[in-house]
Order: C-alpha cells, then structure tokens, then sequence
C-alpha cells in the first residue's frame, strides 16, 4: 500500500509518499513541498488572508492530483496556523472538497510526538535521553524520549514567521546595524519564551527537524539543502545569523543554499534554533530530514522500524 500525506504549516505546505514494506515498515517514495504561507499576518487568532489560503489551496491541488498517479491513500494534517486561525471550518471545508478527506488539525503534543518518531526512525537510541527540535513558522515544539518513547513534551507558540513579524527589521529589508539591534531585541524575547526547555536537561543528543536548520546548514556550506547532513553548532548559527543580517532580502536569495522563499524569516528561525540549543545546555543539534510527517504516519499506523545505528 502506498500513503500520501499532506501536511499544512505556517510557512510550508508539503506532502509525503510512503509504501508499506513486507517487513512492517515505512519506506519514503517522495517528498514535495512549497512555501505558501498560510499563516501570513495571523497573529495569535486572526483569520488567514485571502492570497494566503488560495497559495495554500493550489499546493493542495498539485498534491492531491499526484497522490492520484501514485495511486496512493491520502491524509491531511495541518498545525499552527490551523490551530490559530478563527476561520480554520472554513479553509477544512475547501481542503476536503480538494483531497476528498478530511483535514486533521493535530495539537502541539502530537506535533512534537510526531516529530520524534520522524527524527528518531530506525535509530539504536536504547536509554539515553534525546530530545527532538521542531522550529516551525508559527510554533516550535520539542519532544524528550529514550527508545521506550516521549517522556516529555512542550509546543510553544515561536516560530519563524511570527518571530520575524515581530520584528521585521529581521527580513532584509534594513541590514546593517538596524538588523543587528533588532536581532538583540529578538534574542531577549525568544529566551524568555523558551525558559522552559531548561527543565529537560541533562541530555544525550539533540536532533533538529524542518527547513530552518537544513537551510542554514547548506547556506553555511554553499551547497543544495539535499545534501547538507552531519551537525550544527551554535557557533555556525550565530556566525550565519551575522552574516545574514548585513545582507538585503535581494542579496540573501542569491545566496547559495539559500531556499528563496525562506530568505526573509530565515535570521528569525535561526535565532529560535540557536536560543533552544542553550536552553536545552547543548552546543549543537544533528540534522534530521525525517520528521513530523514520517513519524505522524509511523504513529498513526502502528508502525515500528527495525533499528539501525
């Protein structure tokens, strides 16, 4: 069997491809995803903006017509921006008209259980404890568990695009000491709301999922964002976020690595994912390219991989 699973956030729409193997597992046919920004201009618990859903809605179709040609059994899961939005019935309803199925608003607990399946898939973690970063456009979730399962979990309203609404001198469009003074008032701000993650220290491992840490990794490294893998130190975040902030929007979009379209919230989510490493008393955080959706499906269908190192 082959399963196709949409999946809406704030800043991304994507969908997964998996079939299910003789032996019980999952194995990844294909990956697609768009930035559609659905959450533009949310706020806490406003309603989506018009250009915002059909961006989102359009995605949705190309998905769903290729779910089709996979012949593929499809599912739809949506976060944040869903969670927050007071026109949320409305925006289901016209999904489920597209894909023909209902579109799951899943809460932050599952969000981050999810994701640490995803992130953890295969791997011989026995009992050390491993705590799993989620930076999304609307939310930021981290989830705590050994090979047994979560143990803890938080999600807390910070992500990417809010941060970098909040504070827009962050996107490009003043760099230069401008940038730099914002991005000071940003770090105060994104400590505070991320204390809590403190109380899960001591930890073995911290794995880092979604576009914020693949896109700097490869903007770190000037190579495509498929091939970056291996770790990120707080050093190289901070580094990139310096270099980030004297450039203009225009300036980073070309920069290789860069995914165009993330290069305005960029320097926001970094600053998340660097203020969570130190929260969390680690100094880096291993990329992970499996995450929310393969582990939601894995949840979901009782899935349990044989473990690999």
């Amino acid at each position: 069997m082959r399963r196709a699973l949409i999946s809406l956030g704030t800043n991304t729409a994507r969908m997964l491809v998996v079939r299910d193997l003789p032996n019980g597992e999952l194995e990844a046919l294909e990956h697609d995803q768009t930035g559609t920004r659905l959450g533009e201009g949310l706020g806490d618990d406003g309603t989506f903006a018009p250009a915002a859903v059909e961006r989102t809605l359009a995605a949705v179709r190309a998905f769903v017509a290729r779910a089709r040609e996979l012949d593929a059994t499809l599912s739809g899961i949506a976060t944040s921006a869903m969670r927050r939005a007071n026109d949320a019935p409305a925006f289901a309803s016209r999904f489920c008209e597209i894909a023909g199925v209902p579109l799951e608003v899943i809460d932050g607990e599952l969000e981050a259980a999810s994701s640490f399946r995803g992130a953890t898939y295969g791997a011989v973690i026995g009992d050390r404890r491993i705590a799993v970063l989620d930076i999304g456009g609307g939310s930021t979730e981290c989830a705590i568990g050994t090979a047994a399962g979560v143990t803890d979990a938080i999600s807390l309203e910070l992500g990417s695009v809010r941060v970098a609404e909040r504070f827009p001198a962050l996107c490009g469009g003043e760099p230069g000491a401008t940038a730099r003074a914002a991005a000071v008032a940003a770090r105060r701000e994104i400590a505070a709301k991320l204390a809590p993650l403190a109380a899960f220290r001591p930890l073995a491992e911290v794995r880092c999922v979604a576009g914020t840490p693949l896109t700097v990794a490869a903007v770190h490294h000037g190579s495509h964002v498929d091939r970056v893998s291996g770790t990120l130190t707080v050093e190289t975040l901070d580094a990139t976020i310096d270099r980030l902030l004297d450039l203009a929007l225009a300036e980073r979009r070309e920069l290789p690595g860069m995914i165009p379209q993330r290069a305005d919230i960029i320097v926001a989510g970094a600053l998340v994912l660097s203020e969570s490493l130190i929260a969390l008393g680690v100094r880096e955080g291993r990329l992970e390219r499996n995450d929310l959706l393969l582990g939601f499906l894995a949840l979901r269908h009782g899935v349990r991989p044989m473990q690999r190192p």
